[in-house]
């Protein structure tokens, strides 16, 4: 498929028919690539040319309603991580802010039937006095870290006060962790957090169509910013994966943000330096249709999540590329 993708690259469709696709992942074991179908309310796991629900039923709800009375984006999960090969960390994003919750599916190898919520945590209420401030709401962007317990989900409640929350698997429990706003940082919508050199990254989309996208590195042990990189030349940076083999070279995808349609978003390979403010950024794709989360599989490609060509729609797509091995 023609993305625009620089020579060396090469893409092709993996997975088609899906509503506002949000996550990427990959089963433990067998690495089966796993989809979030965020509008669909469901997670499916592609087998050969097969897509099959192992999470589905989940709450969902339209983020705006536009000028004319019509809702618009329809927002399910956001995000799922494998915590082993029967059970599933889902964040319940299709429910009001403030109601949220992180859920554990336990996998039966029946059918999805037969899966059930084993485990929920507690959800995130307002944190500010701001009247519109009602909790947090459409996590998204989860993490899971080395220990296998603790895991951060970036938060996209009322922007009076900009969370990553952290978890705890077996407490089952959410908590604020970094907040932008306490540390100076006007740039709002965190989307995806990474574990990374003993510390978290996470990427910030801010305002939709405004360059103003923001890569941070959190102290664990301060809770304070270590670095922080500007990404200039993307528009609304939304989802990022460390390249096999680098250190600190990394897949963006930018989204190019608009509710009144799919704008053509970039993949980009970015590189982010100690000693500087502002990331190297190298763009290779530039015909993404809304892309908005990626991730690398165990084959190496980079698979992308992407609205297509039409959000609230079954024009939402996944797009593999590789020639990044080095």
């Amino acid at each position: 498929m023609d993305i625009g993708l620089k020579d060396g690259y090469r893409a092709s469709i993996v997975a088609e028919g899906l509503n506002n696709p949000s996550f990427i992942t990959f089963r433990p074991g067998d690495g089966a690539l796993t989809i979030v179908d965020s509008g669909n309310g469901r997670v499916v796991v592609a087998e050969g040319d097969t897509l099959k629900p192992v999470v589905e039923g989940m709450h969902t709800e339209y983020w705006k309603t536009l000028e004319d009375g019509t809702k618009a984006f329809k927002v399910g999960p956001l995000a799922a991580l494998w915590r082993d090969t029967d059970h599933l960390l889902v964040t319940d994003a299709g429910v009001g802010d403030g109601d949220e919750t992180v859920q554990t599916w336990q996998i039966s190898t029946s059918g999805p039937e037969h899966n059930v919520i084993s485990a929920r945590t507690n959800p995130i209420g307002p944190t500010t006095d701001d009247p519109k401030d009602k909790g947090e709401g459409n996590l998204t962007g989860m993490a899971m870290m080395p220990d296998g317990d603790t895991f951060y989900v970036c938060g996209q409640g009322s922007d009076a006060k900009t969370w990553v929350l952290k978890g705890s698997v077996k407490d089952n429990k959410l908590e604020t962790a970094f907040s932008a706003d306490d540390n100076g940082i006007d740039v709002n919508s965190p989307m995806q957090a990474l574990a990374w050199r003993g510390n978290l990254l996470v990427i910030y989309s801010g305002a939709g169509g405004k360059p103003d996208g923001l890569a941070v590195e959190w102290d664990l042990k301060t809770g304070k910013p270590a670095h922080q990189w500007k990404l200039t030349g993307l528009v609304d940076p939304m989802g990022i994966a460390p390249l096999p083999g680098s250190i600190n070279e990394f897949a963006v995808v930018d989204n190019n943000w608009a509710l009144t349609g799919v704008n053509a978003g970039k993949l980009a390979v970015v590189t982010l330096q100690s000693d500087k403010t502002e990331a190297k950024v190298d763009v290779i794709a530039s015909y993404l249709h809304g892309p908005v989360n990626c991730a690398f599989g165990p084959d190496k490609r980079l698979y992308i999540a992407c609205l297509g060509e039409a959000y609230d729609s079954d024009k939402g797509l996944v797009v593999a590329v590789d020639g990044f091995s080095k």
